[in-house]
């Protein structure tokens, strides 16, 4: 988290000089030198019917269109930050099921275990963060995979080739998390194994170094019992983000691991199992049959805002997203006999307040990913995925990506400020195919959100743009 902090702080500074230092700003001070004699109100910084002496004018009347779009065809999840599992049933988005695959490795290499008798076994689960209804419990289930994991496959959300033994290895019935945790807080769940299972782990590991047992033993996949609504309670459940064993964000003796405890002779011991990052990958599946976004099944369709009663979305995890398009941008180049220059430009996406955000809340940081006409992503020169760069910044370049975060309820909206990109737009120096809405954080969170569109009876997307003209 101290990490996530530093790169913000720097990314803000960074802005902030870079934003001196663009042509909109340099023309600030000769602004202010012009108009610095004028009497007190002749300069409008915010007004609706701005005074047109003015040197900053300002204009929201773009024409903003909105859908939601399922782009669901390459989410990396390939050795997530968290392992995610468990499920929510939201009558927004629908149900979701989370799926965490990961290979085990041995604590200690090459010991002897013959001859051992097995006492107990179990999975303990440190988990950081869940999302969804705490106070309905679950069962979750272990299995044993058994297809090999490959660290070098950059596996996906909706990866469907890795299997696993439909024999449960272990379970836990109605398991209730923890409410929404602060930083660094973490709790721990207990999850006992079979001790057949048990005998399995210590077997593969007898006499054995890391590359022979995982070239026997594939690794385990932590996921509710069954994939229906029934295995939650009336709340929907919860989607679990767990630690692995090698994570910095809790002490040692907290991290998730297999324990499994045995006695030589009359002498109790224990043998460690440790959950890697590398390699694993969390499986996302999604039920919206029941949905005003029923229709969103393949990968680049999509639907209006009109169809969904005036509301977009976006969730992290599944690929559901939010497109915006403004059309009338590329035609605000000039005002009159006068070229225009955007001094700041904010993209204001509201919260929909009736979305239940007491139980989902808003998706914490969003950022905007230009698309092509097909609804692909576009990409950089660089060969990195066109996100659009904060103001002060080349928007060809990748480095700086424009985001917005929502930590609490209190503030009900995300304000994106796009100056550069809009800029970019009217001098035709970027081409106007819109961009969408999307997770920063889309391969370990099941967050959603419900945002309102620009057609929203109230509070509705828009952009806000001040300009100064110039002759």
């Amino acid at each position: 988290m101290k990490r996530w902090m530093k790169r913000n702080t720097i990314i803000f500074t960074i802005n902030w000089w870079a934003k001196l230092s663009s042509p909109a700003f340099l023309l600030i001070p000769l602004t202010i030198l012009t108009f610095s004699c004028r009497k007190e109100g002749d300069i409008n910084l915010g007004s609706k019917t701005p005074n047109q002496n003015a040197g900053v004018l300002f204009t929201d009347t773009f024409t903003v269109i909105n859908q939601t779009i399922l782009l669901n065809d390459s989410i990396i999840s390939a050795e997530p930050n968290y392992l995610s599992f468990g499920q929510y049933s939201d009558s927004y988005t629908g149900n979701l099921y989370a799926e965490a695959y990961c290979a085990l490795s041995l604590f200690e290499q090459n010991i002897d275990y013959s001859g051992v008798d097995i006492d107990s076994a179990n999975l303990y689960i440190t988990y950081v963060d869940q999302y969804g209804d705490s106070t309905s419990g679950q069962d979750i289930g272990i299995h044993e995979i058994t297809t090999e994991l490959d660290p070098y496959v950059p596996y996906q959300v909706t990866t469907n080739f890795v299997s696993y033994d439909p024999t449960l290895v272990g379970q836990i019935t109605n398991f209730k998390p923890a409410g929404h945790m602060v930083s660094m807080d973490h709790n721990t769940v207990r999850i006992p194994l079979t001790n057949t299972f048990a005998n399995r782990l210590l077997s593969q590991a007898d006499d054995k170094s890391n590359i022979d047992f995982n070239s026997n033993f594939y690794g385990i996949v932590i996921k509710p019992v069954s994939n229906t609504t029934a295995n939650a309670g009336v709340g929907g459940g919860a989607v679990i983000s767990a630690t692995y064993s090698d994570s910095y964000y809790v002490e040692d003796s907290a991290n998730t691991k297999i324990i499994v405890f045995f006695k030589r002779g009359f002498v109790p011991d224990s043998a460690v199992f440790n959950l890697y990052r590398s390699p694993s990958f969390n499986k996302v599946i999604s039920d919206r049959s029941a949905t005003s976004i029923a229709s969103l099944q393949t990968n680049r369709s999509f639907i209006s805002d009109a169809a969904t009663n005036n509301v977009c979305f976006v969730q992290s995890g599944t690929g559901i997203v939010t497109k915006v398009q403004i059309p009338t941008l590329t035609k605000f180049n000039a005002v009159g006999d006068s070229s225009i220059i955007i001094n700041k430009a904010i993209l204001y996406v509201h919260l929909d307040e009736g979305s239940n955000l007491n139980t989902f809340t808003p998706i914490t940081q969003l950022e905007l990913l230009q698309l092509n006409p097909d609804n692909t992503y576009k990409y950089a020169i660089t060969g990195r995925a066109a996100y659009i760069q904060g103001s002060g910044f080349n928007q060809l370049g990748t480095g700086y990506p424009t985001f917005d975060t929502i930590t609490s309820t209190v503030k009900k909206y995300y304000a994106f400020e796009i100056t550069s990109y809009a800029q970019s737009l009217i001098y035709n120096k970027l081409e106007n195919d819109g961009f969408i809405i999307t997770p920063v954080f889309n391969a370990f969170s099941a967050n959603r959100v419900v945002v309102k569109s620009a057609n929203a009876p109230i509070n509705p997307m828009r952009l806000e743009i001040y300009y100064t003209k110039v002759k």
